[in-house]
């Protein structure tokens, strides 16, 4: 004999909320996994809920196998495992109890929410509501016309009345009262009914939720048996969507007192962070805020010197009759390369050297993780061509535009045997390639002398950048290979 499975609206676990395991029998089983990857198995009767009426299913366990979601179909219930569940086996349905508990509240919640809401003095009905994984919400009809009035705006003093007199109630403890009645008696079937769900058929079911004395609703879900187990309520804030609608974000419950102690576990951080109590988080950030800007301003500035004095020192590069400049700066970026780029236009710098051809590589960033390089110079072709040598020599990279070249590089690193041969090849490239535009190679020595620094006051604030040009100098041939 094949029984026919208990219809949803009439389930086990509809019938009591309180219930976490069942046993039951195993009516079917598909053959193979569906295109999801997932068994569809039908039980006699389930502690499991199925998705409906806003609330997300359940999920649990059929003996060990893992539940991961449970579907109605028409009158049917479907639960969908990763494992076959034997045909015709008496079989063990376990809850997941938290999740199922944390969605009792926040529907319960849901309820006495829009009660509270569509009665004196507030008169806002509810058109939807959303069961979110952290919060939930409902959308109440704020735009002009559509409560029947001009625009509406939910105030904080109108949600904080909202609150008092939810909270209120959950302390009054009103039960709340499952009705339920076979589809077929009843004359007429809620509006909410979903349009497969086939009452006519006499087999289906009509549940109304009442809370005492103040609200009854037709529902489908899983409730509390009385209001004093929504433990408490919090409306978090509102947000304006389509159409001009409000929806209004809350918690019930535990996720009330979850919500709670991670914002006190981060005000606690911030306490010591801060050195000062959470009434003064708002002061101490916006102090923070205003030295950043303060310190973001005077970086500028220093940025802006740097790059001067960069360009400086590439003019009086170029009048040694460098053809060839790198300029590479760890510490930089795109900001300082297009600064330093930006005063040698201005300053016609390469307009200046008339019939020289020059190139300039600038070059930032740290040398493990690479930065951005700009190639600059007299004439598009030599730039284009650098920048070539660039896209061949570095892996990932990209760039062009016309008389400037642009990108960043995958970084600078340490040469192997067979990468210092690689590089000596491309040093040959370069010089065959600058030879045949009418360049000319230079080398520089290794110290420099520190009166010129001296004489701009630079020395005593800045050894730490002539140890880096210096480095830089030291390194002149493999950082040139290997930027460009």
């Amino acid at each position: 004999m094949v029984l026919d499975q208990i219809p949803v609206g009439n389930l086990f676990c509809q019938r009591d909320t309180f219930a976490r395991q069942l046993v039951t029998k195993c009516i079917s089983c598909s053959e193979k996994p569906n295109k999801q990857g997932f068994y569809e198995v039908k039980l006699y009767d389930t502690v499991l809920f199925p998705e409906g009426g806003g609330q997300p299913s359940d999920t649990g366990y059929i003996d060990n196998v893992k539940v991961h979601n449970v579907q109605r179909q028409k009158l049917a219930h479907v639960h969908y495992t990763k494992e076959p569940i034997t045909q015709g086996a008496d079989v063990e349905v376990k809850l997941d109890w938290e999740r199922r508990w944390d969605h009792v509240q926040q529907h319960s919640g849901q309820h006495l929410l829009s009660a509270v809401l569509e009665r004196s003095p507030f008169f806002i009905e509810t058109i939807s509501w959303n069961l979110g994984e952290r919060r939930s919400y409902i959308e109440l009809p704020t735009a002009a016309g559509k409560n029947k009035g001009p625009e509406m705006i939910i105030q904080q003093e109108l949600l904080q009345k909202v609150e008092i007199k939810v909270n209120e109630l959950i302390l009054q403890n009103r039960p709340v009262i499952t009705h339920s009645q076979q589809a077929d008696e009843l004359e007429e079937h809620p509006d909410s009914l979903p349009d497969d769900y086939p009452s006519e058929t006499g087999k289906g079911y009509i549940r109304t939720i009442e809370i005492k004395d103040l609200d009854k609703n037709p529902c489908c879900g899983t409730h509390v048996a009385e209001l004093s187990q929504l433990q408490c309520f919090k409306i978090l804030h509102t947000e304006k969507v389509r159409g001009g609608n409000t929806r209004v974000f809350f918690l019930f419950g535990q996720r009330v007192l979850d919500s709670f102690q991670t914002m006190y576990t981060i005000s606690r951080q911030l306490t010591s962070l801060l050195s000062g109590p959470q009434e003064q988080f708002i002061e101490s950030i916006q102090k923070i805020q205003h030295q950043s800007r303060e310190h973001m301003k005077g970086a500028k500035r220093l940025l802006e010197q740097l790059a001067a004095y960069t360009v400086k020192e590439i003019e009086q590069a170029l009048l040694n009759d460098s053809s060839l400049i790198v300029i590479y700066k760890e510490d930089g970026d795109m900001e300082f390369l297009n600064k330093v780029a930006n005063i040698i236009r201005d300053r016609q710098v390469l307009e200046k050297q008339f019939n020289k051809k020059v190139v300039i590589v600038l070059a930032a960033g740290e040398q493990k993780t690479g930065g951005p390089i700009v190639v600059i110079g007299t004439e598009n072709e030599i730039v284009q061509k650098t920048g070539k040598l660039v896209m061949k020599t570095l892996s990932g990279v990209k760039g062009g535009g016309k008389g400037r070249w642009q990108d960043s590089g995958a970084g600078i690193y340490s040469l192997l045997p067979f990468g210092l041969r690689t590089v000596e090849k491309i040093e040959r490239i370069i010089d065959e390639e600058m030879q045949a535009i009418g360049g000319e190679k230079l080398s520089l020595p290794i110290l420099l002398n520190p009166d010129s620094w001296k004489r701009t006051g630079r020395w005593d604030g800045a050894k730490g950048e002539v140890v880096m040009m210096i480095i830089i100098i030291i390194m002149r041939k493999i950082l040139t290979l290997s930027l460009i």
